[in-house]
């Protein structure tokens, strides 16, 4: 199965590169399944939001946590944020995106492990 996602540039960017090895999510309602469904050997298309350009990830491994600090604690830092930042910054981080805070606290979060095809 094929999923599409897209990333920010600076996200995109460290996947394609290898830095960045682990893409986290929470679903955007109830009704989202896809990441309590997506397998590892599935692909994801990841479109670049600044530049329309499209990368094709195989899907490693998916793993839920209740949170952000245990997804980050668990999986490191420096596989899930393309940013440099440690622990406490990264939950800021991802509490910045639109809806994830609380969405996390309903639904939890998933570090999806990625590697580019």
């Amino acid at each position: 199965m094929n999923y599409d996602l897209n990333l920010n540039d600076r996200p995109f960017q460290a996947i394609k590169a290898g830095t960045k090895k682990i893409e986290g999510r929470t679903p955007s309602d109830e009704n989202d399944k896809r990441y309590d469904e997506m397998k590892s050997g599935d692909t994801l298309t990841f479109t670049n939001k600044i530049t329309d350009e499209k990368m094709i990830c195989e899907v490693l491994f998916v793993n839920k946590y209740l949170n952000t600090r245990l997804m980050l604690e668990a999986e490191g830092t420096k596989n899930v944020l393309s940013s440099g930042l440690d622990v406490e910054g990264g939950i800021q981080s991802y509490n910045k995106l639109e809806g994830y805070e609380e969405r996390i606290k309903k639904f939890g979060i998933y570090a999806i492990g990625v590697k580019v095809i």
